[in-house]
């Protein structure tokens, strides 16, 4: 529960990805990022409900063994490259009947968050009273000040105007890091959106932000994890 009100973790899990296929359920540790995923929301106790969206039967029966799958498999139009998420959500409302409360996020691609993590995400709620909330990591280079594009083969800045100080003088940029998105359900209906006005931000640290979507955010991953780097939270 959060402000009196029922969370409901929704875990998108398509079965086609072409930049690193069968990425869901890769093994990190004890579990697959599926599971990963599932298991952070179920270990959750102020999580109300965790629901699998998925169009892979191999992944909607892992989701049934853990008894968090959805009452049916994702449609083919919303299991596309170019389908977005906030269309698998607005089906999955309707479908698994996602009546009242708070829509979290938890797409499995994100392994490293932790329960900590999630906690200091609904007190950030609880604090500000905000409606929606979603997790950031600090960008460091290159600063979007100093972006160059080239137009017909010259430099220019991408922002226009330019930039030569020290990136010390800019204000911190930040980036979304795909661990959570927090959103009060009606909101959502209303804007077609996690990230409506007034979204505020829940800063994590890069060791914990990464984000898999390529065979090099892959390998990466595991090489950080197996010299300790990196640490991996392990569930029951």
């Amino acid at each position: 529960m959060l402000l009196g009100r029922p969370i409901t973790a929704v875990v998108p899990a398509r079965g086609g990805s072409k930049g690193l296929p069968g990425k869901n359920m890769l093994r990190l540790g004890r579990h697959s990022l599926l599971e990963r995923a599932i298991l952070l929301g179920k270990n959750c106790s102020r999580v109300d409900r965790v629901v699998v969206s998925t169009d892979d039967p191999k992944m909607h029966a892992l989701a049934a063994r853990h008894d968090v799958s959805a009452p049916s498999l994702r449609p083919a139009y919303l299991a596309s490259d170019t389908a977005r998420t906030s269309d698998v959500i607005r089906h999955l409302i309707d479908q698994a009947d996602l009546a009242e409360g708070w829509i979290l996020l938890l797409q499995p691609t994100s392994p490293l968050r932790t329960l900590a993590d999630l906690d200091g995400l609904f007190k950030l709620i609880e604090s500000t009273r905000a409606s929606s909330a979603t997790s950031v990591v600090a960008h460091e280079e290159p600063r979007p000040e100093k972006l160059l594009k080239l137009n017909n083969g010259k430099v220019e800045p991408y922002l226009g105007g330019g930039y030569e100080g020290p990136r010390q003088a800019l204000p911190q940029p930040y980036a979304l890091n795909g661990a959570f998105y927090l959103i009060d359900r009606d909101l959502f209906v209303k804007a077609n959106s996690f990230l409506p006005p007034g979204t505020v931000g829940f800063v994590m640290p890069v060791e914990r932000s990464v984000n898999v979507d390529t065979p090099v955010d892959w390998a990466i991953l595991k090489a950080m994890v197996e010299t300790g780097n990196w640490a991996v939270e392990e569930y029951d």
